[in-house]
């Protein structure tokens, strides 16, 4: 697998954008998605398919990422309004009996963020 090193994959210098933990690299799909939200002429698009808009390439990565790699999640950021809802409706809908697979799996997709997305994306203050 290419590493990225030298295509422009990796957030370049002066960049808000994280570099993505060592884990990411290692899979083969992170990757991949990855690169397709950095650069979205790197995904190769069915004839007619439109490209998709980098939020919806965040959110195709987010969504792997809180499927195929929950052990590397990032906890819950106490300073992210975002995370601190997510934690609140999760906690509301248990103590209501009511299930949190959707609030659950929000929160997952949110927290995946966290490790590729810059800060001021992902709504941290």
């Amino acid at each position: 697998m290419d590493d990225g090193m030298d295509d422009g994959v990796l957030p370049g210098d002066g960049q808000d954008w994280p570099l993505p933990p060592a884990w990411m690299w290692g899979c083969e799909d992170c990757f991949r998605l990855y690169r397709e939200m950095k650069h979205p002429a790197a995904r190769d698009p069915l004839p007619g398919a439109a490209v998709p808009a980098e939020g919806e390439a965040q959110l195709r990565l987010a969504r792997h990422i809180a499927a195929e790699h929950r052990a590397e999640l990032p906890g819950y950021a106490a300073t992210c309004r975002v995370c601190v809802d997510h934690q609140a409706r999760t906690a509301r809908d248990r103590a209501m009996g009511r299930s949190t697979l959707t609030t659950e799996q929000l929160a997952r997709e949110h927290r995946a963020r966290h490790a590729f997305v810059p800060d001021s994306t992902v709504h941290l203050p």
